[in-house]
């Protein structure tokens, strides 16, 4: 454990991000979804894009609060550097001498799962055949048959869009390894489509039904969607209903960046020019924290839609190299990208903890089934 060096008021804090105030990056970030002068909403987090202090215009009251905050801090300690404390950490429950793994602990090799009903919601059972090249269970081809190309479209005809397709995933445990044999981005890794869980695309109609409760339209969240749908208009497009959704409904709102497994960030910017096609459409909701991996609503000129990823972000003026081959099909629907975004993450953490595969819920079970076939408990 590490004690912090000594910074400058002016350089120490955060600035705030919260889509509930007009100029959030005005105050210093606290502690406890609070700016430094006391305002306080459900959705305040510290920025990811930047430290707030010493600008023109920013909030008094927090400059007071950061001033009178570095006043207290000892002189003598100010020149001091990193300040080390060994801890020893609390074991994990299979490193307790004694300890005896009972056979559903997440994250033993030979794992077994309790028996499954034949359909647990969206995720649909298929036979696992063998391992392929790339080390990881085989699943369904989907839609592509039996033989996967690597590759998938949007749009209809002559004019689709064909992209290079993959799942940018968090590993889940050694189940399915984050082992770098394919692409990265950061903590995220490009597993083919064909080696995962199959999913009932025809159960995701924009609805989320399968999450419960979505609650109210949040006015300061249409406040965001509403000029973006405007001015899709224009070019004859609209927003999909599962994307509006997740940005706009209480329940749904943040619902990724609370539950993701490593930091993400929902940010809604748009629309963007493709660097596919100048007549196609993408608007950015979702990022990690360093932006090493930025996903998009794609929006294709002929009414059809699907989520990219990138690891360019095309909020900035475009570079030389952007293009079609920086920007990758990863789901079919905002929804469908969701659940999977949200069931392999709830998964990762459960391994992480090394809870008992007992006590989760049937989806999650039957998602980890696809990489662990048997024998079961």
């Amino acid at each position: 454990m590490s004690r912090a060096i000594y910074q400058r008021w002016d350089l120490r804090w955060e600035a705030a991000c919260t889509d509930m105030l007009a100029d959030p990056r005005r105050h210093a970030y606290g502690l406890f979804r609070a700016t430094l002068c006391g305002i306080e909403r459900p959705d305040m987090t510290g920025s990811q894009f930047g430290m707030w202090g010493g600008r023109p215009g920013e909030c008094p009251a927090c400059t007071a609060a950061a001033r009178a905050i570095d006043a207290r801090w000892p002189v003598q300690r100010r020149d001091v550097g990193d300040v080390f404390v060994d801890i020893t950490p609390l074991p994990l429950p299979r490193d307790v001498p004694g300890h005896v793994s009972p056979p559903d602990e997440l994250g033993l090799p030979d794992l077994r799962l309790p028996e499954l009903p034949q359909r647990n919601g969206q995720v649909v059972p298929r036979p696992i055949r063998a391992a392929d090249d790339t080390g990881q269970p085989a699943g369904d081809a989907g839609d592509a048959g039996d033989v996967d190309d690597g590759f998938r479209q949007v749009g209809a005809g002559a004019a689709a869009v064909r992209l290079e397709a993959f799942w940018p995933g968090v590993g889940l445990g050694q189940y399915r390894p984050y082992d770098r044999r394919q692409r990265t981005f950061a903590w995220f890794q490009a597993y083919p489509l064909h080696t995962l869980p199959r999913l009932d695309e025809a159960s995701f109609t924009g609805d989320f039904s399968w999450f419960g409760d979505v609650g109210e339209p949040l006015d300061y969240r249409t406040a965001v969607t509403d000029p973006i749908a405007a001015d899709l208009a224009a070019d004859g497009l609209t927003l999909p209903a599962d994307f509006v959704a997740l940005i706009t409904r209480a329940n749904l709102h943040r619902l990724l960046d609370r539950e993701g497994h490593h930091a993400c960030w929902t940010d809604v910017t748009g629309p963007l020019p493709s660097p596919v096609h100048p007549d196609d459409r993408m608007v950015l909701f979702l990022r990690d924290q360093q932006s090493c991996i930025v996903w998009y609503l794609y929006l294709h000129r002929d009414g059809g839609s699907c989520v990219v990823c990138s690891a360019d972000d095309f909020t900035y003026e475009p570079g030389p190299h952007y293009g079609r081959d920086t920007v990758y099909w990863c789901a079919p629907t905002v929804g469908l990208f969701a659940y999977r975004f949200l069931i392999e993450a709830r998964l990762a953490t459960a391994i992480d903890e090394q809870r008992r595969a007992g006590d989760l819920d049937p989806e999650l079970l039957a998602y980890l089934a696809h990489y662990v076939p048997g024998p079961r408990v």
